[in-house]
């Protein structure tokens, strides 16, 4: 796992002697307790979100929670949540007894919300828990410097590879190794007791944007974390410098190059006819290269990282599984690769074995990853990318890995101009855009058009019978007319309803 920015998590707040003295209990979010606390604040308003940049842990006495409806109270939840907040903790004892409207919000939007069931004095737990985090900073900037130092020196005494990779292990102690796009190691100093390579903390080393190589830490027990971030962080660019100057590309690494770079050219579905072939001969060509013969499925793959380092060691050894061939590279901060799955499989059972490793595969917890539909060729395959990295973006730290397939709307609704959308959807909704609870009546929509009968609906909701009948009642009410008619606005209904549930949970 990858370092966070901050090596203070939800649950070291939690554990330090200053907060457990108030005695907590988690009431929801129990699984997200691991994330990075960036600061703690105390406030009593609801409309602190707008303040907030994301990471924080807010201390409420939650007197004014009493005093709020339960629309008011989740609202106040949701801003917390889209900011980014990393918790919310509530004093019980001042507020008597936390509100259901809080809670369920909180549980629905997988929030750590935490009872503090004693008082204590918030001015000494936020002086204690944001001095921890100043030093940490201190100390994260001393080991950059550290870092940008010896590199230097090196650059300047006309060093090579060699020497860089050898001067960055003696001064973390860790195993360090440098490799070439194709997965060639360029340089490597090794250490007694450090860690195998599944748990390597690799960062990509750009060029001009595109990743020329990777160098992976390799720590022993007790390296300090903030050491390691400072080397993924500061090492790439005078790595970079090195390699351009004594180590050129491989005949094998342009080929891995100039695979992505008729990836791009394929992604492009402006282009015409003929360009499209011309660039769909020359992908067969490089594949060809590269010992990947016709006949098989292709994969597409893309990841991001939503805090820190883009960490892929863990994920480029789930997709090397099975001996599978796997052509990567990492660009603009996403790790892109195509995966070539065994022949003998069935596009599904292609697409559910490497998702079923991947999802049972310990990844980094920043890490959130879009997996493409297989196909035959790999300029389909190219078409499917940047909808790939749509479902990435969306992924959540638990269900980590999506599919391009259940967000190609999300995506083709982010390409559209936003007023003609508005425009689209004010037409076919009307009013009930605008209603009480208007969400809720959308989301009860989308759940009948998607599995055409209303009892189906409300077990999908997991709600009562009667709740469905009597929302579609007022549904119908607000629109003013049926939904079970087949006039021509039923077709536009259902894009409509469906943009909006998708707008809603962007």
């Amino acid at each position: 796992m990858h370092p966070q920015a901050a090596s203070l998590s939800v649950r070291d707040a939690l554990d330090d002697p200053v907060l457990a003295a108030a005695h907590p209990r988690i009431l929801t979010g129990g699984e997200r307790l691991e994330q990075p606390v960036r600061w703690v604040h105390t406030s009593e308003v609801l409309d602190i979100a707008e303040l907030l940049s994301g990471g924080e842990m807010l201390l409420v006495a939650g007197v004014i929670l009493g005093d709020s409806s339960p629309d008011q109270l989740r609202s106040y939840l949701d801003s917390l949540a889209d900011v980014g907040a990393a918790a919310l903790a509530i004093e019980r004892p001042r507020v008597g007894r936390i509100p259901e409207a809080l809670i369920e919000q909180a549980a629905l939007r997988d929030f750590p919300l935490i009872e503090l069931t004693e008082v204590v004095r918030f001015v000494d737990v936020t002086r204690a828990l944001n001095s921890r985090l100043v030093n940490e900073s201190v100390r994260a900037l001393h080991f950059n410097d550290e870092v940008t130092h010896m590199l230097a020196g090196v650059l300047a005494a006309q060093g090579d590879l060699d020497e860089m990779v050898s001067g960055l292990s003696e001064l973390s102690g860790c195993s360090i190794m440098v490799r070439s796009v194709s997965g060639a190691v360029l340089a490597a100093a090794e250490v007694p007791g450090a860690r195998p390579h599944a748990h390597a903390h690799v960062a990509a080393v750009e060029s001009a944007g595109v990743m020329i190589a990777t160098i992976e830490v390799l720590p022993q027990p007790g390296v300090d974390l903030q050491m390691i971030t400072a080397i993924c962080r500061r090492a790439p660019e005078p790595l970079a410098l090195a390699l351009l100057q004594w180590r050129p590309m491989t005949r094998s690494d342009q080929a891995v190059r100039e695979v992505f770079r008729l990836l791009t050219l394929a992604e492009d579905t402006s282009r015409g006819p003929a360009q499209r072939a011309e660039t769909a001969a020359a992908l067969r060509r490089a594949t060809g290269n590269l010992g990947l013969a016709a006949g098989g499925w292709y994969v597409g793959v893309v990841a991001v990282s939503v805090d820190g380092p883009l960490q892929v060691a863990e994920l480029s050894g789930a997709l090397h599984r099975d001996e599978r061939r796997v052509l990567s590279e990492i660009r603009d901060g996403q790790f892109r690769a195509v995966v070539r799955c065994d022949s003998r499989l069935t596009s599904a059972d292609a697409l559910e074995t490497l998702v079923g490793q991947l999802n049972s595969t310990a990844l980094p917890s920043a890490l959130r990853i879009g997996v493409t539909e297989p196909q035959r060729e790999l300029p389909d395959v190219a078409t499917a990318m940047p909808v790939a990295a749509t479902a990435a973006l969306h992924a959540t730290e638990t269900d980590y890995v999506s599919l391009a397939r259940d967000f190609t709307l999300t995506h083709f609704v982010a390409q559209l101009d936003s007023d003609a959308v508005t425009q689209f959807l004010d037409a076919a909704l009307g009013p009930l855009r605008t209603a009480n609870r208007s969400a809720e009546l959308l989301a009860t929509l989308a759940a009948l058009f998607r599995t055409g009968s209303r009892v189906a609906a409300a077990e999908s909701l997991q709600i009562h019978r009667q709740t469905m009948y009597q929302r579609i009642t007022r549904i119908e009410s607000i629109l003013g007319r049926r939904l079970d008619t087949s006039d021509g606005s039923t077709g536009a209904l259902r894009v409509a309803v469906e943009i909006a549930v998708t707008l809603a949970d962007r």
